[in-house]
């Protein structure tokens, strides 16, 4: 295990903004990373685990210690004619895993294809996409302590995952490091499909096929779709720095979003659990004039207003400018604080 000074960290997150941390790591295993959390010179420094950098904002260089999950693989846990169960390396590659298991009929995570990162960050992210959400298939999630310095194993329940959040973000933020995840992925038909135009793109490609042969071809069917959906609405980070979705999608009391609608009839909104309604931050964004709009290199993206862009060298700081003014006026004009998805350091 090699440890770097001083390391660019441009090529290590999506928005490839010029920072550096003081030192980097990766890990290969969790012998590794217990070994590398007791070395004396990171005691007194600040410890940053990352996976793909896909939702992270630098506003200045990292002072201490950024640590990166090498741990790959998967294994079968259980499997029968119903469902399967995995145990996965928080190091892979989500999307790659997500294609593994639609080739082998697995489904599930399908809606979730296209997300950029690595599988760690599914139980911290609680990821989520065209009405699925991480926290339907994960059942456990392994992290190491570095209070005890040992592993342990969370059931899902107890971890906190809501939408784009849980007790990873918060409270456990600087306690646990996620190695593994046990997911539950299904063998039969179990299609989500209701979730903005993705049946209507389905059915311009001739719809999914019915019978239990057709199951492994209808999830295929079903990626293709989240992806040319994604593609035709997200930059990639690799040619336009960004970190995907920038704000969170609002959850509103029934009394505050009535009052809200009378304002504004035209605002898209969802029905949720719990007397609780979504409304759409993209929406109001467009309606603050902010859609396609620059300040300095940092941009949002003219196809998706949920998304800040490093229009090329951008710094930090100009992204950050950016989303506090986008913040101001949203709230000047319709009362509610946007609250970011991505962590801003």
């Amino acid at each position: 295990m090699k440890v770097q000074e001083h390391f660019c960290l441009k090529d290590k997150h999506s928005f490839h903004l010029n920072v550096t941390a003081r030192y980097w790591a990766e890990y290969r295993n969790t012998d590794e990373l217990g070994e590398m959390l007791q070395d004396k010179r990171f005691n007194k420094l600040p410890v940053l685990p990352v996976g793909g950098g896909c939702n992270l904002l630098f506003t200045r260089d990292f002072p201490g210690l950024v640590i990166k999950s090498a741990i790959s693989g998967w294994d079968i846990v259980h499997e029968n004619e119903e469902e399967v169960v995995l145990r996965v390396g928080s190091g892979l590659d989500w999307d790659q895993f997500v294609e593994s298991c639609v080739s082998q009929g697995w489904g599930g995570i399908e809606n979730l294809s296209g997300i950029p990162g690595l599988t760690g960050a599914t139980p911290i992210q609680n990821i989520g996409a065209y009405g699925v959400e991480a926290k339907e298939v994960i059942r456990y999630v392994e992290v190491f302590d570095r209070q005890t310095r040992s592993l342990l194993v969370l059931p899902v329940e107890e971890c906190g995952l809501a939408y784009r959040n849980s007790r990873f973000k918060q409270e456990w933020k600087d306690r646990f490091i996620v190695c593994y995840i046990t997911y539950r992925l299904n063998k039969k038909p179990a299609y989500r499909l209701d979730y903005g135009n993705l049946n209507e793109v389905l059915r311009s490609q001739g719809g999914l096929q019915e019978g239990p042969e057709a199951h492994r071809g209808n999830l295929a069917m079903i990626r293709r779709a989240v992806l040319a959906i994604r593609s035709s609405k997200l930059p990639d980070p690799a040619v336009l720095g960004n970190a995907g979705s920038f704000f969170k999608n609002p959850e509103l009391d029934v009394a505050t979003y009535t009052a809200l609608a009378e304002r504004f009839p035209e605002l898209p909104h969802w029905e949720l659990p719990g007397n609780k309604v979504k409304v759409s931050a993209a929406w109001m964004i467009e309606y603050c004039g902010w859609k396609g709009k620059s300040m300095g290199r940092a941009g949002v993206y003219p196809k998706q207003a949920l998304v800040l862009v490093n229009l090329g060298d951008a710094r930090g700081e100009e992204i950050y400018n950016l989303y506090q003014h986008i913040v101001a006026d949203v709230h000047k004009a319709f009362g509610i604080s946007l609250q970011p998805e991505v962590v801003v350091l």
